[in-house]
């Protein structure tokens, strides 16, 4: 008699359904992860995401960058009467830890409503092309054009002193650049016209990017199955910290020493292997007071 082959289990979302909840084209970004990685098949809900808040100003931001994700995300579903759903949000702005340097994190949320989860991660890089500068009509512009990446990367204008400043968006071509500085400044009490990026996913190929490894990271954490009450989204939430300087001996209490993974459900935590067993000279206060 033969040996019985192991049972082979096949991940819960393995054929599902997700809504994908966008206006800004991300559906050939997030997409075909998800259909490779997990097996989920992706319907789009083209939902009105500005109501949480634009990069281009016009409407506030109201909730951080996870939560708007995850309200995305239950927009579409309950658009669609759909039990899983995926959306992301990108913050652009001064790097946490760079103060001086621009970053984009990018956030991506999955909600899945049969088993209560919300499984979210994000991507932190400081590759993101944006810019802006203040011009008027004949002004050369085209060392700020050649910075932004223009006309691959697109633009938006608007007055620059105005009461009601309206802006134009998504602008990719020279000619239609001119217009917009030629029309705005008229609108604008000091004749300036204010050009900035527009960091819409679908106008900044840089960004396009950020979302494409964000997807990637959490396609990873789905795919990983609590060992414990065995629901998606185990992976690391933080870190054990705490060596010794290899140089001096100092104690560096940020040093991490473990990856703590958890699931998102359940208690269950394991820590990993131990990632160094001394700290890095350049991090210690001792070795640099």
């Amino acid at each position: 008699m033969s040996a019985s082959k192991p049972q082979v289990h096949s991940h819960p979302y393995s054929g599902r359904l997700i809504v994908l909840t966008t206006k800004h084209e991300k559906l050939s970004l997030i997409a075909p992860i998800l259909q490779a990685e997990l097996d989920l098949k992706v319907v789009l809900h083209e939902g009105d995401t500005d109501q949480y808040g634009a990069f281009t100003g016009e409407i506030e931001r109201t909730l951080s960058p996870r939560e708007a994700a995850i309200a995305k995300a239950k927009l579409g579903m309950s658009a669609l009467g759909a039990r899983l759903g995926i959306a992301s949000e990108g913050s652009i702005g001064p790097d946490p830890m760079m103060p001086f340097t621009r970053s984009d994190i990018e956030y991506i949320a999955l909600v899945d409503l049969d088993r209560d989860l919300e499984i979210v991660e994000r991507y932190r890089s400081l590759r993101i092309t944006a810019g802006e500068t203040v011009t008027e009509p004949g002004s050369d512009i085209s060392s700020f054009l050649a910075k932004v990446d223009f006309p691959r990367h697109k633009l938006i204008a608007k007055p620059n002193d105005a009461e009601e400043a309206k802006s134009i968006k998504g602008i990719g071509a020279v000619s239609d650049l001119e217009k917009a500085i030629q029309d705005l400044s008229a609108q604008s009490r000091d004749g300036q016209v204010l050009l900035q990026s527009d960091l819409r996913a679908h106008c900044s190929p840089s960004r396009q990017q950020n979302i494409i490894q964000a997807t990637q990271l959490l396609a990873r954490r789905v795919k990983a199955l609590c060992p414990s009450c065995e629901n998606p989204g185990f992976g690391v939430t933080k870190y054990e910290r705490g060596l010794a300087c290899y140089d001096c001996g100092e104690w560096v209490s940020t040093a991490p020493k473990y990856q703590i993974s958890a699931c998102v459900k359940c208690s269950f935590e394991k820590r990993g292997e131990q990632l160094a067993m001394h700290a890095d000279p350049s991090n210690c206060n001792g070795c640099n007071p």
